[in-house]
């Protein structure tokens, strides 16, 4: 069992401290946030690439239209079935807001993010932890929900949960997961652990599933406690699939692509070129998984078969 009393055996593992995902040795920036004394800024994205590391994607599931969010800002991506753009050809930030959106998800038309604010306002009005925020116009404006000033979550899950919202949320610095019943009104402590990356069942918001060093872990009783998952392949980032079919869809740090529905064991079913810095799956308004890597965003329609280059750096 993956919990608070055995973080720290955990992170003495050798196979902890030779992976650490791996992705301590593939790129030290895919998981570190700080909050130095210029506010968080990360150095300019290289020349030809708009937006730099990419956090979070995220699909309107009414409209199809697909957002990143990045260290520089939200920035709309490009038609998924469009033809490929550049991405220093691309507009943005939305609003033109530089804020570094850490934690980043999607449910229904609502944003759900959190991070540090755009460097240029001003540190009496904008703390540098923005806590978490949502944003109902497609990150044009973001209203504060709570903790602001307090947290800032580098991952967000977020699933219906009867007449409300229930929200996960991981925050590195202090390694917890702290869990909202109320849409981020009111929090609540979870387990302490080591993660990359959460994604809660649509079906069943009491279930949350996490990648670790030691493997796929899953809580069943609201981010109390984790076990590994047997026989899971060793994800790195993941989603949940559609309410109807359920299961799971993730990717390994060599770019491999799993998937897992309903009690059918796991399956590979593709590969992704260069390393991942975000995944999404979106049922509707078509099936579709997008990712973001060193290369730019790709979609497949086909669960990782295939890939389309939407926006190539």
């Amino acid at each position: 069992m993956v919990t608070a009393g055995n973080k720290a055996s955990i992170r003495n593992t050798p196979r902890f401290r030779a992976a650490v995902f791996t992705a301590v040795a593939v790129a030290s920036t895919l998981t570190g946030c700080s909050v130095p004394t210029d506010r968080g800024q990360e150095p300019a994205a290289e020349s030809g690439d708009a937006f730099g590391h990419v956090h979070g994607i995220g699909i309107n599931p009414a409209t199809g239209a697909a957002f990143a969010a990045t260290h520089a800002g939200v920035f709309e991506l490009p038609p998924l079935d469009a033809d490929t753009v550049r991405a220093g050809d691309l507009e943005g930030p939305i609003a033109g807001r530089a804020q570094d959106t850490m934690g980043f998800t999607m449910s229904g038309d609502t944003m759900f993010g959190s991070g540090h604010p755009d460097p240029a306002e001003e540190p009496a009005v904008s703390p540098p932890n923005l806590g978490l925020i949502t944003s109902s116009d497609n990150a044009s404006t973001w209203e504060t929900i709570s903790l602001r000033g307090q947290t800032d979550f580098h991952d967000l899950a977020v699933a219906p949960d009867g007449n409300t919202t229930r929200i996960y949320g991981y925050d590195e610095s202090a390694g917890t997961v702290s869990i909202s019943r109320d849409g981020g009104s009111t929090w609540a402590a979870g387990a302490t652990l080591a993660l990359r990356d959460l994604s809660v069942d649509p079906t069943m918001p009491s279930t949350l599933y996490a990648t670790t060093a030691d493997g796929l872990a899953v809580s069943t009783d609201s981010a109390q406690t984790f076990t590994l998952v047997p026989g899971a392949p060793p994800l790195y980032l993941l989603d949940s699939l559609d309410e109807k079919a359920g299961g799971l869809i993730g990717v390994t740090v060599d770019g491999t692509v799993w998937v897992q529905s309903g009690s059918k064991p796991w399956t590979s079913t593709g590969t992704i070129e260069g390393e991942t810095e975000a995944l999404t799956y979106a049922a509707t308004p078509m099936s579709r998984l997008v990712v973001a890597s060193g290369r730019g965003i790709m979609a497949s329609d086909d669960l990782g078969k295939t890939w389309r280059d939407v926006v190539l750096n």
